[in-house]
């Protein structure tokens, strides 16, 4: 249980532990029954499976990677916590306070989150600083909540980015101004549910659901987007300058949230680039140089990557549906020179759902969640070994 903490922090959190139990049972103060409070204190990286911590505070706590899967936390008080790549799966935590949390990459499918309070929660400075985030904001990028209860939740503003929320129950939630970008939101119920200046852009929707949502003025594609497309061509050659003087002139192309729908990116010479979350459907980025360049959670619909270099690139999370991948390369990024450091490219939770694939090689690519259903492929295509088991019905041509 230390993971390197002092045998009086391991004590501390074991009598908590143990006394918030006898709370839990109704037994007398006297006896040490006590709510446990472990507000700002370490309990990442423990296993604690099946615990019963209703009620407890867990302020600016951090349980980054703990095992909490099946555990009863209703009604406890997280506040500026950190669950980031926890293990929360089927965790009851009804009515949580769970502004300011982070809740990055964190494992929650089937967890019971009904009514819980998901908005900003920024904590004054003091001498004890939160282990969530520190501009108040709630994460949940890239988690997984399929099949979570989240009805009632109070999640405004909430950044869902790469997200799975396929078949979550978001009745009468309010996500007004929540990012969904690139979230996975297939056969989600979202009846009553407020969602006015969502930000969608990307998102996995089935037929009934883009239809309900359409049939409600919600903008799935471009709302909340800044639109960079007139300023580019100086952007570009800025970062191209950045490239060629080794960062000592120019400036990188760093850009999020931009709507850049169709834009002609051909040939252009991009490596290190950034354009998170923004909107890029259709777009020409066809013999483009994007080695190590983070295009994650971006909508990439209909993309023409033909022969692009994506060496080293992060299209974590990004919807790459329909996408034209044609000998595009994925190869590692050889940082060290030697074969010591190499950095793959990411395709972690993408979607790329009948993208084309053919004499493409994702043998050392990153794919671990990748959606690869109805892909077109040919003999030179080759998935690698964090390739889905399942990928679904491909198409094979030459």
């Amino acid at each position: 249980m230390s993971g390197g903490r002092s045998e009086r922090e391991v004590r501390a959190i074991r009598d908590a532990l143990v006394q918030h139990q006898n709370w839990l049972k109704g037994h007398e103060p006297s006896t040490g029954a006590q709510r446990a409070d472990l507000s700002f204190f370490d309990l990442s990286n423990l296993g604690l499976n099946r615990i019963a911590l209703a009620g407890a505070r867990l302020v600016g706590a951090s349980l980054a990677g703990a095992r909490l899967a099946g555990a009863d936390l209703r009604q406890a008080d997280l506040y500026c916590a950190d669950v980031s790549k926890a293990d929360l799966t089927g965790v009851r935590m009804s009515a949580c306070d769970l502004r300011g949390l982070r809740a990055d990459g964190v494992r929650m499918a089937g967890a019971d989150l009904r009514g819980c309070d998901m908005r900003r929660g920024a904590m004054v400075a003091g001498d004890r600083r939160p282990a969530g985030n520190q501009d108040g904001a709630t994460t949940f990028v890239n988690a997984q909540l399929s099949n979570a209860l989240m009805a009632q939740c109070r999640a405004g503003q909430v950044d869902f980015s790469g997200s799975n929320l396929a078949g979550a129950d978001l009745t009468g939630a309010d996500l007004t101004g929540a990012v969904l970008i690139a979230a996975n939101l297939t056969e989600a119920k979202v009846h009553k549910t407020t969602l006015d200046g969502a930000l969608l852009l990307g998102a996995q929707l089935d037929h009934d659901l883009r239809r309900h949502l359409e049939r409600l003025g919600v903008d799935v594609d471009g709302t909340g987007l800044h639109p960079f497309a007139e300023r580019m061509a100086d952007a570009i050659a800025a970062h191209q300058l950045w490239v060629d003087h080794n960062a000592r002139l120019g400036q990188r192309l760093t850009m999020q949230r931009a709507d850049l729908r169709g834009y002609n990116f051909a040939n252009k010479l991009l490596p290190g680039c950034v354009l998170r979350y923004s909107g890029l459907r259709g777009a020409d980025f066809s013999g483009a140089r994007l080695a190590m360049a983070d295009l994650s959670y971006c909508d990439l619909r209909e993309a023409d990557f033909t022969s692009a270099d994506l060496s080293g690139a992060n299209l974590s999370g990004s919807n790459l549906a329909g996408a034209k991948l044609w000998r595009a390369r994925f190869a590692p990024v050889d940082l060290s020179g030697n074969g010591t450091r190499l950095w793959p490219s990411n395709l972690e939770g993408a979607s790329l759902v009948g993208a084309d694939l053919r004499h493409v090689s994702l043998a050392k690519a990153r794919l671990s969640g990748a959606n690869l259903a109805q892909i077109r492929v040919n003999a030179s295509t080759l998935l690698g070994p964090d390739a889905p088991p399942s990928p679904g019905r491909v198409i094979l041509s030459n």
